[in-house]
C-alpha cells in the first residue's frame, strides 16, 4: 500500500536571495562609556549598523542625543536614531516627570519616536491610560509616535500586557515593541509566534540578544541570562527572527546589549555577522521549506478549471480558529509543486474550500470568503449569522455553496445571485464537518457530539449522513453507527473517501455504510481533495505540516 503514496517531502527553488524583514539592525549603546560619540559613530558605521538608541531623559542624556547628532555619519542621514527610550516613574515628582517626556519629545529629531518604560512603583491601570493619552495627543501635535516598551518587573512587561491600552485608546500614533530578552523572562519563550502575531497589528520595534533557555528570577537577575551578544547562549534566537518573517515585521530590529561586559568591537561585531546569518536563513527556510510553507494545513481542495491545488493553513503552530488574521492558502500546480506560498492572506483560521466557475469559496471564521481565483484576490466575504465554527464548503453544478458550521450543527446555503440563509440547523447533525455533494444529497461526515470545544473531545465518534438537497430529510448511510472522529469526505466511483482525524487514517465506505481501513499511521488526517480525472487524493497531515498523494485508481 505504501507504494501507492507520494510523501512530499521536497525542496522549492524559489529563494533567490530576498530576506523578508528589514535586515538593517541598531544597537543599544550600553557599556560603550570609554569611547567618545565620535568613536562610537565611527564603529557602528564601521560594523554595518543603521544606528543607535539609548535612554534620554535628563540634560546630560539630552546633549548626549545632540552630540551624537551632529557626528557625520548621523547628521548626513547615514545612520539614525529611530527611537529613544523614557522611562516614567510615577513615584516621581508628577509634574517634574510630565514636563521630562515633553520635552524631550520637542527635542526629537525627524523619524525618531519615543519609548515608554511603566516603572512598577505607584502605577495604576488608570494612570497608565491617562499618560499614554497624553502622551500620543502631544506626539501627535508634533508628528511624532509613542512606542510601549514592554519591561520585565515594569508595570507593563510583555507585548501582550501592552495591547489592551493601545486597544482601549486607539490612538493612531501608539505603537509596541516586541523585546526578546523580556519575553523570555515573561515565559514566552516557547509562544513568540503566537505572541508575534497577536502584536503584529501594533508592532514598530523589535530587539534581539543571544540568550539562554534558564532565566534567573528578578532578584537574581543581571541580565546575563536573557541578554548575551547575539552568538551566545542556548536559546535557539532563530525563532524569534522567524517570526518576525512569518508576521513580515516592517519594523526596525535593535540589538538589545545591556549588560554585556566584553570589549564592543568584538561583540558587536559578531552579532551583526550572526543577525545578517539568521535574517538569510529563516527566510530561506520559510520560502523553501515545506514544513514551514504549510502551517496546520486544513483542507486540500482541486480546482478542475485552473487545474491547481489549494491548500487552507490555519497559521499559527497549532490548531486554532482564533480571529487573528493570521490564515492563509497556497496555490500549487496539479504535481503539488508550490506556486505561491501565500497566495491569499490575512485570512483568520481558513478551513474547507469549494469552487465553481472561476470563484474559490472559503470558510474562515464567522465568514464565507469569496475568492477571484483567476485574480487572486477576495472579492467578499459574506457573513454567516451566528456562526461559531464554520468549517467545510462544498458546491452543486448550479452554483449553491453549502458551508458546515461544527459548533452550532449548522449548515449554510448560498443560493446562486441570491442571500445566505441557515439550510438546517439540527441536533442531529451530531458536529457536522466535512461535505461533499452527490447528486440529489448532501453528504455530511460528522465530528461526534463534542464534551469539550477547547480539545474537540466527543462523547461518541461520527458518523455518515445525508441530506435530500430538496426535503432536507436527514438520514444515515448504513446504520449510523459511530466510526470516527471525521473531518474531509469525497466520492469516487461507488465509494466515499472520508479522513478519520484522530485516527490518522483514510476510510473508504460503501453506500450501505461498511467501512475499509486504507491506510493509516498518519497523525490528524484532515480534509482531503480529489483531481477526479485522475483519482488523485491529496491529503494534508496537519500535526506535519505536510501533504500527501494517493491513486485511489490504483486500489
Amino acid at each position: 500500500m505504501k507504494s501507492l503514496i507520494k510523501l512530499l517531502f521536497f525542496v522549492l527553488s524559489m529563494y533567490i536571495g530576498a530576506q523578508g524583514i528589514d535586515k538593517s539592525l541598531y544597537a543599544f549603546d550600553f557599556k560603550m562609556d570609554s569611547l567618545t560619540i565620535p568613536r562610537r559613530a565611527e564603529l557602528f558605521d564601521k560594523l554595518g549598523y543603521s544606528g543607535t538608541t539609548f535612554i534620554v531623559k535628563n540634560d546630560e542624556q539630552i546633549k548626549k542625543l545632540q552630540d551624537y547628532l551632529d557626528t557625520e555619519v548621523f547628521s548626513s542621514g547615514k545612520l539614525s536614531i529611530p527611537v529613544i527610550y523614557f522611562p516614567f516613574n510615577f513615584s516621581n515628582d508628577f509634574e517634574k516627570e510630565n514636563k521630562s517626556w515633553r520635552k524631550v519629545l520637542s527635542l526629537l529629531p525627524e523619524g525618531t519616536d519615543l519609548w515608554v518604560i511603566i516603572l512598577k512603583k505607584d502605577a495604576t491601570e488608570e494612570k497608565t491610560l491617562k499618560l499614554l493619552k497624553d502622551m500620543t495627543s502631544e506626539a501627535q501635535k508634533l508628528n511624532k509616535n509613542i512606542v510601549i516598551y514592554p519591561h520585565d518587573n515594569c508595570f507593563i512587561e510583555s507585548a501582550e500586557e501592552a495591547i489592551p491600552y493601545i486597544e482601549e485608546l486607539n490612538a493612531p500614533n501608539l505603537y509596541l515593541t516586541l523585546h526578546l530578552c523580556h519575553e523570555l523572562r515573561a515565559g514566552n519563550g516557547n509562544r513568540l509566534l503566537d505572541v508575534a502575531i497577536k502584536s503584529a497589528p501594533y508592532l514598530k520595534f523589535a530587539s534581539i540578544s543571544g540568550s539562554n533557555i534558564t532565566m534567573f528570577g528578578n532578584d537574581e537577575g543581571n541580565w546575563s541570562d536573557a541578554i548575551k551578544p547575539l552568538d551566545k547562549g542556548d536559546y535557539d534566537v532563530s525563532k524569534f527572527v522567524s517570526a518576525l518573517q512569518k508576521i513580515k515585521f516592517k519594523g526596525k530590529t535593535i540589538l538589545h546589549t545591556f549588560g554585556i561586559e566584553e570589549v564592543p568591537q568584538d561583540h558587536l561585531s559578531r552579532s551583526i555577522n550572526k543577525w545578517n546569518t539568521l535574517v538569510d536563513t529563516t527566510y530561506k527556510t520559510l520560502h523553501t521549506n515545506l514544513n514551514n510553507i504549510l502551517d496546520n494545513p486544513e483542507n486540500a481542495y482541486w480546482d478542475g478549471v485552473s487545474k491547481n491545488w489549494f491548500i487552507s493553513s490555519l497559521g499559527g503552530e497549532k490548531v486554532t480558529i482564533e480571529k487573528d488574521g493570521y490564515g492563509w492558502i497556497t496555490r500549487l500546480d496539479e504535481n503539488g509543486n508550490v506556486i505561491s506560498n501565500r497566495w491569499i492572506e490575512d485570512l483568520d483560521a481558513p478551513t474547507g474550500m469549494a469552487s465553481h466557475k472561476n470563484l474559490l469559496y472559503v470558510a474562515d471564521r464567522g465568514v464565507l470568503v469569496e475568492i477571484d481565483i483567476s485574480k487572486g484576490k477576495i472579492i467578499r466575504k459574506i457573513t454567516l449569522p451566528n456562526s461559531e465554527f464554520a468549517n467545510d464548503v462544498a458546491a452543486t453544478s448550479n452554483g449553491d455553496i453549502y458551508v458546515s458550521d461544527t459548533f452550532t450543527n449548522s449548515i449554510y446555503k448560498l443560493p446562486k445571485d441570491k442571500n445566505i440563509e441557515i439550510f438546517i440547523k439540527d441536533d442531529i447533525l451530531e458536529c457536522p464537518n466535512g461535505l461533499w455533494v452527490d447528486g440529489q444529497h448532501l453528504i455530511v461526515v460528522t465530528w461526534g457530539p463534542m464534551t469539550n470545544r477547547a480539545t474537540f473531545e466527543t462523547s461518541r465518534k461520527g458518523t455518515l449522513m445525508k441530506i435530500n438537497l430538496k426535503t432536507k430529510e436527514i438520514k444515515p448511510i448504513g446504520k449510523g453507527l459511530p466510526i470516527a472522529n471525521f473531518d474531509g469526505v469525497i466520492k469516487y466511483g461507488k465509494f466515499y473517501y472520508a479522513t478519520d482525524w484522530t485516527g490518522g487514517r483514510l476510510l473508504k465506505i460503501s453506500e450501505d455504510g461498511d467501512v475499509e481501513e486504507v491506510i493509516s499511521g498518519f497523525s490528524q488526517f484532515a480534509d482531503l481533495g480529489i483531481n477526479a480525472k485522475k483519482g488523485l487524493i491529496m491529503v494534508p497531515e496537519m500535526s506535519k505540516n505536510r501533504f500527501i498523494f494517493l491513486n485511489l485508481k490504483s486500489l
